[in-house]
Protein backbone atom coordinates (compact mmCIF):
# COMPACT_ATOMS: atom_id res chain seq x y z
CA UNK A 1 0.00 0.00 0.00
CA UNK A 2 1.44 3.29 -0.99
CA UNK A 3 1.85 6.03 1.54
CA UNK A 4 -0.21 9.15 1.48
CA UNK A 5 1.45 12.48 1.08
CA UNK A 6 -0.14 15.39 2.86
CA UNK A 7 0.12 18.81 1.20
CA UNK A 8 1.71 17.52 -1.95
CA UNK A 9 -1.10 18.39 -4.16
CA UNK A 10 -2.28 14.98 -4.85
CA UNK A 11 -5.77 14.01 -4.96
CA UNK A 12 -7.10 11.90 -2.23
CA UNK A 13 -8.48 8.59 -3.20
CA UNK A 14 -8.44 7.01 -6.60
CA UNK A 15 -9.00 9.17 -9.63
CA UNK A 16 -11.40 6.75 -11.20
CA UNK A 17 -14.25 7.79 -8.99
CA UNK A 18 -14.26 11.34 -10.24
CA UNK A 19 -13.62 10.74 -13.90
CA UNK A 20 -16.58 10.11 -16.19
CA UNK A 21 -17.22 6.54 -17.12
CA UNK A 22 -15.56 5.30 -20.22
CA UNK A 23 -18.03 5.24 -23.07
CA UNK A 24 -18.68 1.85 -24.56
CA UNK A 25 -17.23 1.12 -27.89
CA UNK A 26 -19.77 1.23 -30.64
CA UNK A 27 -19.56 0.57 -34.29
CA UNK A 28 -18.05 3.26 -36.44
CA UNK A 29 -21.27 3.49 -38.46
CA UNK A 30 -23.21 5.05 -35.55
CA UNK A 31 -22.37 8.64 -34.76
CA UNK A 32 -21.42 9.78 -31.27
CA UNK A 33 -24.12 11.72 -29.41
CA UNK A 34 -21.51 13.98 -27.81
CA UNK A 35 -19.66 16.86 -29.29
CA UNK A 36 -16.01 16.44 -30.19
CA UNK A 37 -15.03 18.24 -26.99
CA UNK A 38 -17.13 15.82 -24.95
CA UNK A 39 -15.37 12.81 -26.22
CA UNK A 40 -12.31 13.69 -24.19
CA UNK A 41 -11.89 11.42 -21.25
CA UNK A 42 -10.23 14.12 -19.23
CA UNK A 43 -13.50 16.24 -18.93
CA UNK A 44 -14.73 16.43 -15.38
CA UNK A 45 -18.34 16.30 -14.26
CA UNK A 46 -18.40 20.01 -13.46
CA UNK A 47 -17.13 20.91 -16.88
CA UNK A 48 -19.76 18.69 -18.47
CA UNK A 49 -22.59 20.41 -16.61
CA UNK A 50 -21.35 23.83 -17.64
CA UNK A 51 -21.07 22.72 -21.26
CA UNK A 52 -24.64 21.42 -21.27
CA UNK A 53 -25.97 24.64 -19.73
CA UNK A 54 -24.16 26.84 -22.24
CA UNK A 55 -24.50 25.02 -25.55
CA UNK A 56 -27.34 22.52 -25.36
CA UNK A 57 -30.21 24.40 -23.67
CA UNK A 58 -33.40 24.04 -25.85
CA UNK A 59 -36.05 25.32 -23.46
CA UNK A 60 -38.40 28.16 -24.78
CA UNK A 61 -37.68 31.65 -23.63
CA UNK A 62 -40.07 32.78 -20.91
CA UNK A 63 -42.01 35.93 -21.82
CA UNK A 64 -42.26 37.87 -18.65
CA UNK A 65 -43.00 41.37 -19.91
CA UNK A 66 -46.71 41.02 -20.91
CA UNK A 67 -47.27 44.76 -21.37
CA UNK A 68 -44.44 45.04 -23.85
CA UNK A 69 -45.72 42.03 -25.79
CA UNK A 70 -49.30 43.44 -26.06
CA UNK A 71 -48.00 46.80 -27.24
CA UNK A 72 -45.90 45.17 -29.95
CA UNK A 73 -48.93 43.22 -31.18
CA UNK A 74 -51.07 46.36 -31.41
CA UNK A 75 -48.38 48.15 -33.40
CA UNK A 76 -48.17 45.29 -35.88
CA UNK A 77 -51.96 45.21 -36.18
CA UNK A 78 -52.11 48.96 -36.80
CA UNK A 79 -49.53 48.66 -39.54
CA UNK A 80 -51.84 46.30 -41.38
CA UNK A 81 -54.75 48.81 -41.34
CA UNK A 82 -55.70 50.56 -44.61
CA UNK A 83 -55.52 54.34 -44.90
CA UNK A 84 -58.57 56.34 -43.87
CA UNK A 85 -59.12 57.71 -47.37
CA UNK A 86 -59.18 54.19 -48.80
CA UNK A 87 -61.71 53.09 -46.19
CA UNK A 88 -63.87 56.13 -47.04
CA UNK A 89 -63.76 55.22 -50.72
CA UNK A 90 -64.84 51.67 -49.98
CA UNK A 91 -67.74 52.87 -47.84
CA UNK A 92 -68.88 55.20 -50.65
CA UNK A 93 -68.43 52.57 -53.38
CA UNK A 94 -65.48 54.34 -55.02
CA UNK A 95 -62.84 51.70 -54.42
CA UNK A 96 -63.03 50.49 -58.05
CA UNK A 97 -62.34 53.98 -59.44
CA UNK A 98 -58.90 55.53 -59.61
CA UNK A 99 -58.20 59.01 -58.33
CA UNK A 100 -56.31 61.78 -60.06
CA UNK A 101 -53.06 60.84 -58.31
CA UNK A 102 -53.08 57.20 -59.44
CA UNK A 103 -51.97 56.00 -62.85
CA UNK A 104 -53.98 52.98 -64.00
CA UNK A 105 -51.90 50.16 -65.31
CA UNK A 106 -52.72 49.16 -68.85
CA UNK A 107 -52.55 45.48 -67.99
CA UNK A 108 -53.97 43.87 -64.85
CA UNK A 109 -51.86 40.72 -64.94
CA UNK A 110 -49.45 41.76 -62.14
CA UNK A 111 -48.87 39.10 -59.45
CA UNK A 112 -49.02 40.21 -55.82
CA UNK A 113 -47.77 36.97 -54.29
CA UNK A 114 -44.17 36.63 -53.16
CA UNK A 115 -42.07 34.07 -55.06
CA UNK A 116 -41.01 30.90 -53.31
CA UNK A 117 -37.36 31.93 -53.24
CA UNK A 118 -38.22 34.98 -51.10
CA UNK A 119 -36.99 37.54 -53.64
CA UNK A 120 -39.24 40.45 -54.57
CA UNK A 121 -40.16 40.71 -58.28
CA UNK A 122 -38.44 43.41 -60.21
CA UNK A 123 -40.61 46.48 -60.81
CA UNK A 124 -41.35 46.97 -64.50
CA UNK A 125 -41.37 50.64 -65.52
CA UNK A 126 -44.68 51.86 -66.96
CA UNK A 127 -44.53 52.90 -70.57
CA UNK A 128 -45.86 56.48 -70.88
CA UNK A 129 -47.48 55.58 -74.20
CA UNK A 130 -49.62 52.97 -72.48
CA UNK A 131 -51.23 55.57 -70.21
CA UNK A 132 -54.18 57.74 -71.21
CA UNK A 133 -53.12 61.27 -71.99
CA UNK A 134 -53.78 64.05 -69.49
CA UNK A 135 -52.97 67.02 -71.68
CA UNK A 136 -56.64 67.96 -72.00
CA UNK A 137 -57.38 67.92 -68.27
CA UNK A 138 -58.80 71.01 -66.61
CA UNK A 139 -56.46 72.69 -64.14
CA UNK A 140 -57.54 72.65 -60.50
CA UNK A 141 -58.06 75.95 -58.69
CA UNK A 142 -59.26 76.96 -55.26
CA UNK A 143 -62.80 77.78 -56.41
CA UNK A 144 -63.67 74.84 -58.64
CA UNK A 145 -67.23 73.52 -58.74
CA UNK A 146 -68.65 70.33 -60.22
CA UNK A 147 -69.25 70.69 -63.96
CA UNK A 148 -72.44 68.63 -63.81
CA UNK A 149 -75.36 71.06 -64.39
CA UNK A 150 -77.48 69.47 -61.65
CA UNK A 151 -74.75 69.50 -58.99
CA UNK A 152 -72.80 72.74 -58.58
CA UNK A 153 -71.05 71.62 -55.38
CA UNK A 154 -67.61 72.89 -54.53
CA UNK A 155 -64.70 70.58 -55.18
CA UNK A 156 -62.25 69.75 -52.46
CA UNK A 157 -61.29 67.10 -49.92
CA UNK A 158 -64.91 66.49 -48.92
CA UNK A 159 -66.60 66.15 -52.32
CA UNK A 160 -63.49 65.17 -54.26
CA UNK A 161 -61.99 66.68 -57.38
CA UNK A 162 -61.82 64.20 -60.28
CA UNK A 163 -61.04 64.87 -63.92
CA UNK A 164 -63.05 62.97 -66.50
CA UNK A 165 -60.54 60.93 -68.46
CA UNK A 166 -62.33 61.65 -71.74
CA UNK A 167 -63.46 65.28 -71.67
CA UNK A 168 -61.00 66.39 -68.97
CA UNK A 169 -63.45 68.53 -66.99
CA UNK A 170 -63.61 68.51 -63.19
CA UNK A 171 -66.39 66.69 -61.36
CA UNK A 172 -67.13 65.53 -57.85
CA UNK A 173 -66.78 61.93 -56.76
CA UNK A 174 -70.48 61.19 -57.21
CA UNK A 175 -70.72 62.29 -60.84
CA UNK A 176 -67.67 60.36 -62.07
CA UNK A 177 -68.79 56.89 -61.04
CA UNK A 178 -68.71 55.55 -64.60
CA UNK A 179 -66.10 53.59 -66.52
CA UNK A 180 -65.51 53.09 -70.21
CA UNK A 181 -62.64 51.93 -72.38
CA UNK A 182 -60.47 54.72 -73.75
CA UNK A 183 -57.47 54.78 -76.04
CA UNK A 184 -54.19 56.52 -75.22
CA UNK A 185 -55.57 59.66 -76.88
CA UNK A 186 -58.65 59.62 -74.58
CA UNK A 187 -61.06 58.49 -77.31
CA UNK A 188 -63.66 55.76 -77.04
CA UNK A 189 -62.03 52.45 -77.94
CA UNK A 190 -64.26 49.51 -76.88
CA UNK A 191 -61.92 46.79 -78.17
CA UNK A 192 -58.32 47.74 -77.40
CA UNK A 193 -58.86 50.53 -74.88
CA UNK A 194 -58.22 50.63 -71.15
CA UNK A 195 -60.87 51.03 -68.47
CA UNK A 196 -60.93 54.64 -67.29
CA UNK A 197 -63.07 56.82 -65.07
CA UNK A 198 -65.42 59.14 -66.95
CA UNK A 199 -68.38 61.41 -66.28
CA UNK A 200 -72.02 60.58 -66.92
CA UNK A 201 -72.24 62.71 -70.07
CA UNK A 202 -69.29 61.00 -71.77
CA UNK A 203 -70.54 57.60 -70.64
CA UNK A 204 -74.04 58.03 -72.06
CA UNK A 205 -72.96 59.83 -75.24
CA UNK A 206 -70.57 57.14 -76.38
CA UNK A 207 -71.21 55.29 -79.61
CA UNK A 208 -73.67 52.44 -79.25
CA UNK A 209 -75.11 53.44 -75.87
CA UNK A 210 -78.54 54.40 -77.24
CA UNK A 211 -78.78 51.52 -79.71
CA UNK A 212 -81.73 49.72 -78.13
CA UNK A 213 -82.32 47.37 -81.06
CA UNK A 214 -78.81 45.99 -81.22
CA UNK A 215 -76.67 45.62 -84.30
CA UNK A 216 -78.44 46.13 -87.61
CA UNK A 217 -77.07 44.96 -90.92
CA UNK A 218 -79.06 45.80 -94.03
CA UNK A 219 -79.12 42.79 -96.36
CA UNK A 220 -81.81 44.25 -98.62
CA UNK A 221 -79.41 44.88 -101.47
CA UNK A 222 -78.11 41.32 -101.36
CA UNK A 223 -81.59 39.80 -101.33
CA UNK A 224 -82.82 42.14 -104.06
CA UNK A 225 -79.90 41.12 -106.25
CA UNK A 226 -80.48 37.42 -105.62
CA UNK A 227 -84.21 37.85 -106.22
CA UNK A 228 -83.66 39.73 -109.46
CA UNK A 229 -81.47 36.94 -110.80
CA UNK A 230 -84.07 34.35 -109.86
CA UNK A 231 -86.91 36.40 -111.32
CA UNK A 232 -84.97 36.92 -114.52
CA UNK A 233 -84.50 33.18 -114.95
CA UNK A 234 -88.13 32.57 -114.10
CA UNK A 235 -89.31 35.17 -116.61
CA UNK A 236 -87.15 33.66 -119.34
CA UNK A 237 -88.49 30.18 -118.58
CA UNK A 238 -92.08 31.46 -118.52
CA UNK A 239 -91.63 33.28 -121.83
CA UNK A 240 -90.13 30.15 -123.42
CA UNK A 241 -93.01 27.93 -122.29
CA UNK A 242 -95.64 30.51 -123.25
CA UNK A 243 -94.10 30.72 -126.70
CA UNK A 244 -94.44 26.95 -127.09
CA UNK A 245 -98.05 27.07 -125.89
CA UNK A 246 -98.86 29.89 -128.31
CA UNK A 247 -97.29 27.98 -131.19
CA UNK A 248 -99.22 24.84 -130.29
CA UNK A 249 -102.55 26.66 -130.07
CA UNK A 250 -101.90 28.38 -133.41
CA UNK A 251 -101.21 25.03 -135.06
CA UNK A 252 -104.35 23.54 -133.56
CA UNK A 253 -106.39 26.50 -134.75
CA UNK A 254 -105.05 26.17 -138.31
CA UNK A 255 -105.82 22.46 -138.61
CA UNK A 256 -108.08 21.46 -141.52
CA UNK A 257 -111.75 20.94 -140.79
CA UNK A 258 -111.47 17.22 -141.44
CA UNK A 259 -109.20 16.81 -138.43
CA UNK A 260 -111.47 18.48 -135.94
CA UNK A 261 -110.20 19.00 -132.42
CA UNK A 262 -112.41 17.20 -129.97
CA UNK A 263 -112.63 16.84 -126.24
CA UNK A 264 -109.82 14.68 -124.92
CA UNK A 265 -107.32 15.35 -127.72
CA UNK A 266 -106.78 13.57 -131.03
CA UNK A 267 -109.10 13.19 -134.00
CA UNK A 268 -112.18 11.01 -134.27
CA UNK A 269 -110.36 8.28 -136.21
CA UNK A 270 -107.22 8.19 -134.05
CA UNK A 271 -107.81 4.64 -132.64
CA UNK A 272 -108.39 3.20 -136.13
CA UNK A 273 -105.46 5.10 -137.59
CA UNK A 274 -103.14 3.78 -134.91
CA UNK A 275 -104.19 0.20 -135.66
CA UNK A 276 -103.52 0.45 -139.39
CA UNK A 277 -100.20 2.27 -138.85
CA UNK A 278 -101.23 5.84 -139.65
CA UNK A 279 -100.07 8.53 -137.19
CA UNK A 280 -102.46 11.01 -135.67
CA UNK A 281 -102.10 14.46 -137.35
CA UNK A 282 -102.58 16.22 -134.03
CA UNK A 283 -99.85 14.14 -132.47
CA UNK A 284 -97.52 15.12 -135.29
CA UNK A 285 -98.34 18.78 -134.69
CA UNK A 286 -97.70 18.45 -130.96
CA UNK A 287 -94.37 16.71 -131.54
CA UNK A 288 -93.33 19.46 -133.94
CA UNK A 289 -93.51 22.01 -131.13
CA UNK A 290 -91.14 20.18 -128.77
CA UNK A 291 -89.44 16.77 -129.13
CA UNK A 292 -90.99 14.13 -126.92
CA UNK A 293 -88.98 12.02 -124.53
CA UNK A 294 -88.55 8.33 -125.43
CA UNK A 295 -90.98 6.06 -123.60
CA UNK A 296 -88.47 3.24 -123.13
CA UNK A 297 -85.95 5.56 -121.49
CA UNK A 298 -88.29 6.40 -118.60
CA UNK A 299 -89.45 3.66 -116.24
CA UNK A 300 -90.83 5.84 -113.42
CA UNK A 301 -92.78 9.05 -113.19
CA UNK A 302 -90.36 11.89 -112.36
CA UNK A 303 -92.83 13.38 -109.85
CA UNK A 304 -94.47 10.52 -107.93
CA UNK A 305 -91.82 7.84 -108.73
CA UNK A 306 -94.46 5.26 -109.66
CA UNK A 307 -93.36 2.61 -112.16
CA UNK A 308 -94.94 2.40 -115.59
CA UNK A 309 -95.89 -0.87 -117.26
CA UNK A 310 -99.49 -1.77 -116.57
CA UNK A 311 -102.34 -0.88 -118.90
CA UNK A 312 -103.99 1.20 -116.17
CA UNK A 313 -100.83 3.20 -115.49
CA UNK A 314 -99.76 4.48 -118.87
CA UNK A 315 -97.16 6.94 -120.01
CA UNK A 316 -98.18 10.43 -121.11
CA UNK A 317 -96.19 13.28 -122.60
CA UNK A 318 -96.29 16.90 -121.57
CA UNK A 319 -97.09 18.95 -124.69
CA UNK A 320 -94.99 21.87 -123.43
CA UNK A 321 -91.72 20.29 -122.25
CA UNK A 322 -92.03 16.76 -123.77
CA UNK A 323 -91.31 14.83 -120.57
CA UNK A 324 -92.89 11.46 -119.80
CA UNK A 325 -95.28 11.75 -116.86
CA UNK A 326 -98.21 9.83 -115.42
CA UNK A 327 -101.85 10.89 -115.38
CA UNK A 328 -102.68 9.93 -111.80
CA UNK A 329 -105.49 12.13 -110.51
CA UNK A 330 -104.45 11.76 -106.87
CA UNK A 331 -100.87 12.94 -107.37
CA UNK A 332 -101.68 15.51 -110.07
CA UNK A 333 -98.44 14.92 -111.94
CA UNK A 334 -100.14 15.97 -115.18
CA UNK A 335 -103.56 17.23 -116.17
CA UNK A 336 -105.43 18.36 -119.24
CA UNK A 337 -105.91 22.13 -119.35
CA UNK A 338 -108.93 23.30 -121.33
CA UNK A 339 -108.34 26.15 -123.79
CA UNK A 340 -110.71 28.10 -126.01
CA UNK A 341 -108.99 28.53 -129.37
CA UNK A 342 -110.38 31.06 -131.82
CA UNK A 343 -110.48 29.78 -135.37
CA UNK A 344 -108.00 31.44 -137.73
CA UNK A 345 -110.33 31.04 -140.74
CA UNK A 346 -112.56 33.98 -139.70
CA UNK A 347 -111.95 37.53 -140.89
CA UNK A 348 -111.22 40.18 -138.28
CA UNK A 349 -114.02 42.50 -139.57
CA UNK A 350 -116.74 39.87 -139.57
CA UNK A 351 -119.95 40.85 -137.81
CA UNK A 352 -120.55 37.30 -136.63
CA UNK A 353 -118.77 36.09 -133.55
CA UNK A 354 -115.73 34.00 -134.37
CA UNK A 355 -116.22 30.30 -133.66
CA UNK A 356 -114.09 28.87 -130.90
CA UNK A 357 -112.57 25.42 -130.72
CA UNK A 358 -112.45 23.54 -127.46
CA UNK A 359 -109.12 21.80 -126.91
CA UNK A 360 -107.46 20.19 -123.94
CA UNK A 361 -103.69 20.22 -123.78
CA UNK A 362 -101.88 17.96 -121.34
CA UNK A 363 -99.33 19.71 -119.17
CA UNK A 364 -97.11 18.49 -116.38
CA UNK A 365 -97.19 20.02 -112.94
CA UNK A 366 -94.12 22.22 -113.42
CA UNK A 367 -95.16 23.66 -116.77
CA UNK A 368 -98.65 24.45 -115.53
CA UNK A 369 -97.27 26.18 -112.45
CA UNK A 370 -94.76 28.16 -114.47
CA UNK A 371 -97.23 29.38 -117.09
CA UNK A 372 -100.33 30.09 -115.00
CA UNK A 373 -99.00 30.95 -111.51
CA UNK A 374 -98.58 34.67 -112.20
CA UNK A 375 -101.95 34.87 -113.97
CA UNK A 376 -103.67 33.04 -111.15
CA UNK A 377 -102.10 35.40 -108.63
CA UNK A 378 -103.27 38.45 -110.59
CA UNK A 379 -106.76 36.99 -110.87
CA UNK A 380 -106.89 36.32 -107.13
CA UNK A 381 -106.00 39.94 -106.47
CA UNK A 382 -108.78 41.15 -108.73
CA UNK A 383 -111.32 38.83 -107.14
CA UNK A 384 -113.01 40.34 -104.11
CA UNK A 385 -115.07 38.29 -101.66
CA UNK A 386 -118.53 39.54 -100.64
CA UNK A 387 -117.41 40.80 -97.24
CA UNK A 388 -114.66 42.89 -98.83
CA UNK A 389 -117.11 44.40 -101.31
CA UNK A 390 -119.53 45.25 -98.49
CA UNK A 391 -116.73 46.84 -96.48
CA UNK A 392 -115.60 48.96 -99.44
CA UNK A 393 -119.19 50.15 -99.94
CA UNK A 394 -119.35 51.05 -96.25
CA UNK A 395 -116.15 53.03 -96.54
CA UNK A 396 -117.47 54.94 -99.55
CA UNK A 397 -120.54 56.07 -97.59
CA UNK A 398 -118.29 57.03 -94.69
CA UNK A 399 -116.08 59.19 -96.89
CA UNK A 400 -119.16 60.93 -98.32
CA UNK A 401 -120.49 61.67 -94.84
CA UNK A 402 -117.16 63.09 -93.71
CA UNK A 403 -117.13 65.38 -96.75
CA UNK A 404 -120.65 66.70 -96.03
CA UNK A 405 -120.25 67.29 -92.30
CA UNK A 406 -118.02 70.42 -92.59
CA UNK A 407 -120.53 72.05 -94.97
CA UNK A 408 -123.35 71.31 -92.56
CA UNK A 409 -121.39 72.78 -89.64
CA UNK A 410 -120.72 75.98 -91.56
CA UNK A 411 -124.40 76.38 -92.45
CA UNK A 412 -125.33 75.66 -88.84
CA UNK A 413 -123.02 78.41 -87.56
CA UNK A 414 -124.57 80.87 -90.01
CA UNK A 415 -128.06 80.05 -88.76
CA UNK A 416 -127.30 80.40 -85.04
CA UNK A 417 -127.22 83.88 -83.45
CA UNK A 418 -123.83 85.13 -82.20
CA UNK A 419 -122.99 84.31 -78.59
CA UNK A 420 -125.62 81.56 -78.30
CA UNK A 421 -124.94 77.95 -77.43
CA UNK A 422 -125.78 74.98 -79.55
CA UNK A 423 -128.62 73.46 -77.53
CA UNK A 424 -130.12 76.72 -76.27
CA UNK A 425 -130.11 78.41 -79.67
CA UNK A 426 -133.79 77.78 -80.27
CA UNK A 427 -134.89 79.14 -76.91
CA UNK A 428 -132.77 82.30 -76.86
CA UNK A 429 -132.56 83.05 -80.59
CA UNK A 430 -135.20 85.75 -80.62
CA UNK A 431 -133.96 87.56 -77.51
CA UNK A 432 -130.27 87.36 -78.60
CA UNK A 433 -131.04 88.62 -82.06
CA UNK A 434 -133.02 91.51 -80.57
CA UNK A 435 -130.29 92.48 -78.06
CA UNK A 436 -127.32 92.23 -80.46
CA UNK A 437 -129.08 93.56 -83.51
CA UNK A 438 -127.96 90.61 -85.62
CA UNK A 439 -129.80 89.86 -88.81
CA UNK A 440 -132.05 86.84 -88.84
CA UNK A 441 -131.09 83.97 -91.21
CA UNK A 442 -132.52 84.24 -94.67
CA UNK A 443 -134.83 81.73 -96.28
CA UNK A 444 -132.06 80.64 -98.68
CA UNK A 445 -129.77 79.79 -95.78
CA UNK A 446 -132.50 77.79 -94.12
CA UNK A 447 -133.23 75.81 -97.29
CA UNK A 448 -129.50 75.17 -97.85
CA UNK A 449 -129.16 73.81 -94.33
CA UNK A 450 -132.25 71.68 -94.83
CA UNK A 451 -130.87 70.27 -98.10
CA UNK A 452 -127.50 69.36 -96.56
CA UNK A 453 -129.24 67.85 -93.57
CA UNK A 454 -131.46 65.73 -95.79
CA UNK A 455 -128.43 64.45 -97.74
CA UNK A 456 -126.69 63.62 -94.49
CA UNK A 457 -129.71 61.74 -93.19
CA UNK A 458 -129.92 59.72 -96.42
CA UNK A 459 -126.21 58.93 -96.24
CA UNK A 460 -126.52 57.86 -92.62
CA UNK A 461 -129.43 55.59 -93.53
CA UNK A 462 -127.48 53.97 -96.36
CA UNK A 463 -124.43 53.65 -94.12
CA UNK A 464 -126.45 51.85 -91.46
CA UNK A 465 -128.03 49.54 -94.06
CA UNK A 466 -124.59 48.66 -95.47
CA UNK A 467 -123.32 47.86 -91.97
CA UNK A 468 -126.28 45.57 -91.35
CA UNK A 469 -125.72 43.78 -94.68
CA UNK A 470 -122.09 43.23 -93.78
CA UNK A 471 -123.01 41.72 -90.44
CA UNK A 472 -125.67 39.51 -92.05
CA UNK A 473 -123.19 37.87 -94.45
CA UNK A 474 -122.49 34.19 -93.88
CA UNK A 475 -119.15 33.77 -92.15
CA UNK A 476 -116.91 30.90 -93.18
CA UNK A 477 -114.89 30.93 -89.96
CA UNK A 478 -114.95 32.35 -86.46
CA UNK A 479 -112.31 34.88 -87.38
CA UNK A 480 -114.45 36.25 -90.19
CA UNK A 481 -117.46 36.41 -87.87
CA UNK A 482 -115.48 38.39 -85.29
CA UNK A 483 -114.24 40.67 -88.03
CA UNK A 484 -117.77 41.37 -89.25
CA UNK A 485 -118.94 42.10 -85.71
CA UNK A 486 -116.02 44.46 -85.16
CA UNK A 487 -116.82 46.37 -88.36
CA UNK A 488 -120.48 46.64 -87.35
CA UNK A 489 -119.50 47.95 -83.91
CA UNK A 490 -117.30 50.57 -85.53
CA UNK A 491 -120.14 51.59 -87.86
CA UNK A 492 -122.54 51.96 -84.92
CA UNK A 493 -120.03 54.12 -83.07
CA UNK A 494 -119.54 56.25 -86.18
CA UNK A 495 -123.29 56.80 -86.49
CA UNK A 496 -123.74 57.79 -82.85
CA UNK A 497 -120.76 60.14 -82.95
CA UNK A 498 -121.56 62.00 -86.16
CA UNK A 499 -125.35 62.15 -85.91
CA UNK A 500 -125.21 64.23 -82.73
CA UNK A 501 -124.44 67.52 -84.54
CA UNK A 502 -127.69 67.11 -86.46
CA UNK A 503 -129.50 67.75 -83.18
CA UNK A 504 -127.94 71.22 -83.00
CA UNK A 505 -130.45 72.75 -85.39
CA UNK A 506 -133.14 74.95 -83.74
CA UNK A 507 -135.74 72.53 -82.46
CA UNK A 508 -139.22 72.84 -81.14
CA UNK A 509 -138.23 72.69 -77.48
CA UNK A 510 -139.72 76.18 -77.00
CA UNK A 511 -143.12 74.56 -76.64
CA UNK A 512 -141.83 72.43 -73.80
CA UNK A 513 -140.43 75.52 -72.11
CA UNK A 514 -143.74 77.28 -72.60
CA UNK A 515 -145.56 74.42 -70.91
CA UNK A 516 -143.17 74.54 -67.96
CA UNK A 517 -143.60 78.29 -67.56
CA UNK A 518 -147.38 77.97 -67.58
CA UNK A 519 -147.20 75.26 -64.95
CA UNK A 520 -144.99 77.48 -62.78
CA UNK A 521 -147.44 80.38 -63.16
CA UNK A 522 -150.29 78.14 -62.05
CA UNK A 523 -148.34 77.10 -58.95
CA UNK A 524 -147.59 80.75 -58.11
CA UNK A 525 -151.27 81.61 -58.59
CA UNK A 526 -152.25 78.89 -56.10
CA UNK A 527 -149.70 80.16 -53.58
CA UNK A 528 -151.11 83.70 -53.93
CA UNK A 529 -154.60 82.41 -53.16
CA UNK A 530 -153.43 80.52 -50.06
CA UNK A 531 -151.45 83.50 -48.77
CA UNK A 532 -154.45 85.80 -49.26
CA UNK A 533 -156.71 83.41 -47.37
CA UNK A 534 -154.20 83.25 -44.51
CA UNK A 535 -153.85 87.08 -44.47
CA UNK A 536 -150.07 86.97 -45.14
CA UNK A 537 -150.10 90.12 -47.21
CA UNK A 538 -146.29 90.52 -47.31
CA UNK A 539 -146.03 87.15 -49.12
CA UNK A 540 -148.89 88.09 -51.41
CA UNK A 541 -146.98 91.11 -52.74
CA UNK A 542 -143.80 89.07 -53.49
CA UNK A 543 -145.76 86.29 -55.17
CA UNK A 544 -147.63 88.80 -57.29
CA UNK A 545 -144.35 90.23 -58.60
CA UNK A 546 -143.17 86.70 -59.52
CA UNK A 547 -146.43 86.09 -61.33
CA UNK A 548 -146.01 89.24 -63.41
CA UNK A 549 -142.45 88.23 -64.39
CA UNK A 550 -143.67 84.81 -65.49
CA UNK A 551 -146.38 86.43 -67.59
CA UNK A 552 -143.81 88.54 -69.45
CA UNK A 553 -141.59 85.53 -70.10
CA UNK A 554 -144.54 83.44 -71.28
CA UNK A 555 -145.46 86.11 -73.83
CA UNK A 556 -141.88 86.09 -75.21
CA UNK A 557 -141.80 82.30 -75.50
CA UNK A 558 -145.19 82.29 -77.27
CA UNK A 559 -143.84 84.71 -79.89
CA UNK A 560 -140.72 82.52 -80.29
CA UNK A 561 -142.85 79.42 -80.83
CA UNK A 562 -144.83 81.09 -83.57
CA UNK A 563 -141.63 82.28 -85.31
CA UNK A 564 -139.95 78.86 -85.13
CA UNK A 565 -143.02 77.11 -86.51
CA UNK A 566 -143.06 79.36 -89.54
CA UNK A 567 -139.34 79.75 -90.18
CA UNK A 568 -138.06 76.17 -89.63
CA UNK A 569 -140.95 74.37 -91.18
CA UNK A 570 -138.88 73.40 -94.25
CA UNK A 571 -136.12 71.86 -92.17
CA UNK A 572 -138.43 69.39 -90.44
CA UNK A 573 -140.75 68.83 -93.36
CA UNK A 574 -139.51 65.23 -93.80
CA UNK A 575 -140.26 64.21 -90.27
CA UNK A 576 -136.74 64.74 -89.00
Amino acid sequence: MSARTLGGGRILGSGRGLAPPTPPRVSSRSGSPFAPSESSASMTLLQLNRHIDDNHQELPEQEQDEVKTWFDKQVLKAKRFQPLTLINQKLRGLDVFESNESNPLPHTTATLSTPSNGKQPATVPIDPDDLITRNHWQRSTAHDVCTDPTCGRGLGPLNGSINCRKCGRLFCEEHTMYQMKLSRSANHEPVRGYWARVCETCYKSREGYNDHVGLEVDHTGFFVGARCKRLERQKLETARLEKRLTKLTRLLAEMPEGNAVVQGGGSLLSPVSSLIGHKDPRKLLEQSVVPWEDDDAVSKCPFCQQEFGSWTFRRHHCRICGRVVCADVQTGCSSEVGLNIRSAMTTPYSEKSAPQLQAEIRMCRDCKQTIFSHRDFTTSLEHKPPDQKAYETLRQFERGILLLLPSFHRSLVALQPPGSGGSDASSSWSSSATQTGAATPTQAQIHEAAKIRKRLMDSFAKYGAAAKRLRALKAESRTQARLQEAVYSYASSFLHTNMLPLKSLPQRDAKQRLAILREQRQMVEDMVGKATAARRFDEVAALARNRDELDVEIEGVERLVSEVDGRWEGVYANGA
